[in-house]
């Protein structure tokens, strides 16, 4: 087919479909398939046409994968596409095209790796090519780097290469790309805990430490030298607090918390003297905040009453405030991930506000909770990170460890059960907006609205105007988890009139899931099942360094999606009960739990091409990815004789960390279940030999009864 299609014809087809209209819905097919593409591309090297062709690339290879296609036939074109753009020297079609196929997840997905390899070759530092200062190569290069250092994030390309990238930078660079070195050593900060050494390359940018020639340097290079260090001065500077305010927060002493918060401070002020930034003002009054509050924690046993904290109420509204009305473009933090660090400015703009409110609410009996601060070192600690979990995970609660006495005692427990309503209607959002065009949308929409409406009436009633109490003839008929949260406030129960019970009773559902899955109390039963895997899991040749942390994590969800779904009644979870209940069910019902956890939207599902295969679920880390095989059996079969389910599960291994998880339905009590199971008969392990290698595969399976008969109806 190939070599049957003449490439100019292709492309004059093109320029012909994207002039002056929308191009057809079968573009694709009208002009030859995927061949076509793979046909013209290579001629398109430095003409505009390339991003148009581009995009309909992305176009289609999204519906293919949504119709559940093979997307192997999309590669060898997709390839071609990426090819041309990386071989183009139009620095602004090199960047669109680059950033298109890195932020689209079919195609990074397709031709990630091969994408990844090619920028690290051309995004070797400027100053010592020929022809490299010229603006055109110093663009190319830097995006070639942030290009390389994105996909590295996902897991593609390697992340030794990347870093060691960095180590042939031995001068200040031009801005740009000294831009991308500073915002690479930034992320290696945020997702992987390099050592120290890695941000030795910003001083190297900024002259702090001189750079070392062979030869004594020319006039020029100095001059340019000095013109290139003072060029990224504000940029590095803000590379260094950002990297000194996630030291903090995982450090576990108050000292040394505080000592990095104060590093981060100086450096913030350094940046506001250099620029006039609104994110680093924002930024530094955040830190001073927070630093202020841990300084003056007791740390003896002795009161731990809020009254003590150092907390200026006219500072901490100010904040908020301002942060409230910071809006975030693409210039304000020189960031390609701004959104992710509008997140972060946006989790410091909640603590500030939160503080604020608890310091002045605590005297009159608020049922605001001051454990909402938790929530906010998590969120930000969590913002401030595109992935959640690495080598390092739960950090975050070593500052929570510090904070947390003077916190939990004497004040009510409401304030998670709003921090989770919120949470909960922000994963309804996300949710809806995935789904909109699908049978699940309307679905989604009411349980939004209601989400919402319960929302709006728990914030007025946070402060209640009046004294609890029904009036006469006034119901509130809530769900245990809302009506404890509401109390018997006739304004609440008036403000919640009309609601669906059945509504109430899905929102209530998913607040308790969520609450069950991000709770920070150890629970003893799901401990001890966690450790009993994870001792069966040290033998496996793939549980070391960062797989160590992201298997537990995925356990411990795993293990509380088991609890949770042990005690689920069937007003809330009636899949359970129904004796017609299929994967689809458990599959929904999963991915929302991991949603609306701490992996976000890093689960994928139906993902195609994993061991020639497509698995159920994909949670995806930094270099590897974890797999989920789910299943519905109606069998009494104990599931680790079920050995085409566990070779299923092995399956997904084949190029990836030897460790799987298989979820299975039981719509039959299988016959090594005794008649009331126990969380730890639902969670077990076994291994996999693979003939002709000497390393076994690891499974964890866990169970979910299904078919399930009310306690008051047992016989």
């Amino acid at each position: 087919m190939l070599e049957q299609l003449d490439p100019m014809v292709v492309v004059d087809s093109l320029r012909i479909a994207f002039t002056g209209t929308e191009p057809p819905a079968n573009l694709l097919e009208q002009l030859g398939g995927w061949d076509a593409v793979q046909t013209a591309a290579p001629v398109l090297v430095d003409d505009p046409l390339l991003l148009p062709l581009a995009a309909l690339t992305a176009r289609d290879a999204f519906a293919m994968k949504r119709a559940g296609e093979n997307l192997q036939a999309l590669r060898p074109a997709a390839t071609a596409v990426a090819n041309a753009i990386l071989d183009t020297a139009d620095p602004a079609i090199f960047a669109s095209g680059v950033d298109l196929f890195i932020g689209d997840a079919v195609l990074s997905l397709a031709v990630g790796e091969p994408i990844a390899t090619r920028c690290l070759t051309l995004a070797v530092p400027p100053t010592g090519e020929e022809g490299g200062l010229v603006e055109a190569s110093v663009l190319r290069r830097a995006v070639a780097l942030e290009g390389a250092a994105r996909l590295a994030v996902s897991g593609l390309g390697s992340k030794n290469k990347l870093l060691g990238l960095l180590e042939d930078v031995l001068e200040p660079q031009p801005r740009r790309y000294a831009q991308a070195v500073a915002r690479t050593v930034a992320m290696a900060f945020d997702h992987w805990s390099p050592d120290d050494e890695v941000a030795d390359v910003i001083h190297i940018l900024t002259g702090v430490t001189a750079p070392h020639y062979d030869h004594a340097p020319e006039d020029e290079v100095l001059r340019r030298n000095e013109e290139f260090r003072k060029d990224i001065a504000p940029d590095a500077e803000w590379t260094l607090a950002n990297i000194a305010v996630a030291k903090a927060l995982r450090f576990t002493r108050v000292t040394d918390i505080c000592a990095a918060l104060n590093t981060a401070t100086e450096h913030l002020s350094t940046v506001i003297a250099l620029d006039d930034r609104d994110d680093a003002e924002l930024l530094r009054a955040s830190v001073v905040l927070l630093r202020n509050l841990l300084l003056s924690l007791p740390t003896g046993p002795g009161s731990h009453d809020a009254v003590t904290w150092d907390i200026e109420l006219t500072d901490a509204r100010e904040l908020a405030a301002r942060a409230g009305k910071f809006a975030l473009d693409r210039h304000g933090l020189n960031h390609w991930s701004g959104d992710r660090k509008l997140a972060v400015l946006q989790g410091w703009r909640r603590l500030a506000d939160d503080l604020a409110f608890l310091k002045d609410q605590l005297s009159r009996d608020s049922i605001y909770a001051a454990s909402v601060v938790l929530d906010d070192i998590t969120s930000i600690y969590s913002a401030s990170r595109a992935y959640e979990l690495t080598s390092g995970a739960y950090e975050a609660q070593n500052v929570v460890a510090v904070i947390r006495p003077s916190i939990s005692s004497g004040f009510a427990s409401r304030a998670g059960l709003l921090r989770n309503l919120v949470d909960h209607t922000e994963m309804l959002k996300v949710l809806l907006a995935d789904s909109e065009g699908t049978d699940e949308a309307d679905d989604l929409r009411t349980r939004m609205a209601t989400a919402e409406q319960i929302l709006k009436a728990a914030r007025a009633n946070l402060v209640p105007s009046e004294p609890p109490g029904k009036l006469r003839g006034q119901s509130a008929d809530l769900p245990p988890l809302l009506a404890d949260f509401f109390g018997p406030t006739p304004a609440a129960a008036a403000a919640l009139e009309g609601v669906p019970p059945e509504e109430l009773r899905r929102l209530a559902t998913g607040i308790a899931d969520l609450k069950a899955a991000t709770d920070l109390d150890p629970d003893l039963t799901v401990t001890a099942a966690r450790r009993r895997i994870l001792d069966a899991l040290v033998s496996a040749a793939d549980f070391r360094d960062e797989v160590i942390p992201a298997v537990t994590a995925v356990l411990d969800q795993l293990i509380k999606f088991v609890r949770q779904r042990l005690n689920s009644q069937e007003s809330w979870k009636s899949y359970q009960f129904r004796p017609n209940a299929n994967e689809h069910d458990l599959h929904v019902d999963l991915y929302e739990w991991l949603c609306q956890g701490q992996f976000g939207s890093f689960t994928n599902v139906e993902v195609q091409e994993v061991g020639a295969g497509r698995v159920d679920i994909q949670i995806q880390f930094s270099g590897f990815h974890l797999y989920l095989e789910l299943k519905v059996d109606d069998t009494s079969v104990p599931v680790d004789s079920k050995a085409a389910y566990i070779k299923q599960t092995v399956s997904y291994q084949a190029s990836d960390v030897r460790i799987g998880f298989l979820v299975v339905l039981r719509m039959s009590r299988p016959k090594d279940k005794s008649p009331s199971g126990h969380l730890s008969e639902y969670v077990s392990h076994t291994t996999v030999p693979i003939q002709g290698s000497d390393v076994v595969r690891h499974i964890v399976m866990l169970e979910i009864p299904g078919n399930q008969t009310k306690p008051s109806s047992v016989r």
